[in-house]
């Protein structure tokens, strides 16, 4: 399809109506992705132009005869994961040539991420990505190198970030360039960062994508650009151009009708001003974060907002209705092995105990919660964990045992402060 061809006097809603997504729409329209002969129909009698306009003129490549494999794309795009899957296994069977099926391979990897099976997508992108480097296509092999990072992102997988790095250097040195691709996988850089409370570096990531970007305008990327600012300067206490950043992305998000990405900006707005003491202000975000969970039927990362609401009902003094909101999200976390949520879920389950005094319990969640940070490698909020251990320490009056993992905490924070005062 012509790229840049679409009416300019009609909105991505009214070429998508009721048939196809907005982002799919632009695929098409920035030559990103291929249409199916019925989408064509559709996207030619909302314009008021014939099909044939749309084609690509003489000069352009032959398309690619497989036709079967720009369907299953083009599901993945219209969000349709499941039929996406079903086309892609049906069209397997059939043993496709190395490049086709490497192509499938990848978007049948990326209706498993769409659809919240993420280990079904790392084994589709490792697969796709082998088959792109046998016909010596590097172009599709950082793509699948970057998806996969995201599949391991979406596990909580500290594995993550060395497989995104991976990904940045190998696409760095492609010619011709991948602006676009460079700019999302400097976005994942960023989140990964920003997960793992690694701030300065988090900030670095996000400006260099929006930089990478340039004049590409993607508005579901730029939305998750700041809303992964809003998080790092609200670890940062910024908590001022936090919001900034948070509305801004909860604005673009709700322009792209993502109900799941609208929750995750809600939760954010929600953290914002729990920090700032506006308990009540921030439930009401949580709630309706909760709400857009259920409308877009997603329970990964649910258990975020869950303990986010524990947290709000600690701050409350409300221990009851703390532990049950910890117990719903430890068991959605554990559900789907999300290892940061159930590290977040022991620590407040640890604050619960000790809210009623319950020492041996307290003891035993933190301890569980320290070893799980240490295993993944998360330093900083390592080091914060072992603060909130010190803290009960000093509720109970051991100042022996506060001193300990005081000590600790300092320890742990010591690499970021060196490397603070180096630069």
């Amino acid at each position: 399809m012509r790229q840049a061809r679409l009416d300019a006097r009609l909105t991505l809603a009214q070429v998508a109506g009721p048939d196809i997504t907005r982002q799919a729409v632009h695929q098409i329209e920035v030559g990103r992705a291929r249409p199916s002969p019925r989408i064509l129909e559709l996207i030619a009698e909302r314009t008021g132009k014939p099909v044939p306009f749309f084609l690509p003129g003489p000069d352009a490549p032959i398309a690619d005869p497989a036709q079967d494999a720009h369907e299953v794309q083009w599901l993945c795009l219209d969000n349709r994961s499941d039929e996406a899957v079903q086309l892609a296994d049906r069209l397997l069977q059939a043993r496709p040539k190395p490049r086709t099926e490497a192509e499938i391979r990848f978007w049948l990897g990326r209706a498993h991420l769409e659809a919240g099976r993420p280990d079904e997508a790392i084994a589709q992108m490792q697969m796709a990505r082998q088959l792109a480097e046998r016909v010596s296509d590097p172009w599709m092999a950082v793509e699948c190198l970057d998806w996969e990072a995201g599949a391991l992102y979406l596990k909580e997988d500290p594995k993550a970030l060395a497989l995104a790095e991976e990904a940045l250097r190998a696409c760095r040195v492609l010619e011709p360039r991948m602006p676009r691709t460079e700019a999302r996988i400097l976005e994942h850089l960023g989140s990964i960062h920003v997960r793992n409370q690694n701030v300065d570096a988090a900030i670095t990531y996000y400006e260099e994508a929006v930089e990478a970007a340039g004049m590409v305008r993607d508005l579901a990327r730029v939305a998750r650009t700041y809303h992964g600012m809003s998080i790092a300067y609200r670890q940062r206490g910024h908590l001022d151009r936090a919001a900034e950043f948070a509305h801004k992305a909860l604005s673009l998000y709700s322009i792209e009708q993502d109900q799941t990405l609208v929750g995750r900006a809600e939760n954010e707005l929600g953290l914002l001003l729990m920090q700032q003491g506006q308990l009540d202000s921030a439930e009401k975000w949580f709630q309706s974060a909760l709400g857009h969970f259920q409308d877009s039927h997603t329970e990964r990362v649910r258990s975020h907002v869950l303990l986010s609401l524990a947290e709000l009902y600690l701050a409350r003094g409300d221990s009851q209705a703390a532990e049950e909101f910890t117990e719903q999200g430890l068991d959605l976390a554990e559900r789907f092995d999300e290892s940061l949520a159930r590290a977040t879920g022991y620590l407040l389950r640890a604050r619960v105990f000790a809210l009623r005094n319950d020492w041996q319990r307290s003891d035993a969640q933190f301890e569980v919660a320290l070893a799980l940070l240490a295993k993944l490698g998360l330093q900083e909020r390592l080091a914060a964990a072992h603060g909130e251990y010190a803290q009960t320490f000093e509720q109970r009056g051991d100042d022996r045992g506060a001193a300990q993992h005081w000590r600790r905490a300092a320890q742990l924070a010591l690499p970021r402060l060196s490397t603070q005062v180096t630069a």
